[in-house]
């Protein structure tokens, strides 16, 4: 999954689940790493990065992601 899927899907959570999705995405990152997933734990840990990013209104997910 690349940068602007994760940000897609980090928008759509924040649309489904409101502010409880940090909460979610703190307790998949837990329960991965508790079942050893390092990969599924990891992308959570993105997700929640792009999450606060989206919290604080420092991306639009839906415009084009720009890296510097």
């Amino acid at each position: 999954m690349g940068l602007q899927e994760t940000c897609r899907l980090a928008a759509e959570l924040v649309e489904e689940f409101g502010e409880a999705v940090h909460e979610v995405a703190e307790r998949a990152i837990a329960t991965f790493e508790a079942d050893g997933c390092a990969d599924r734990a990891l992308m959570w840990r993105a997700i929640h990065a792009i999450l606060g990013d989206i919290a604080a209104k420092r991306v639009d997910p839906h415009a084009p992601i720009a890296i510097h």
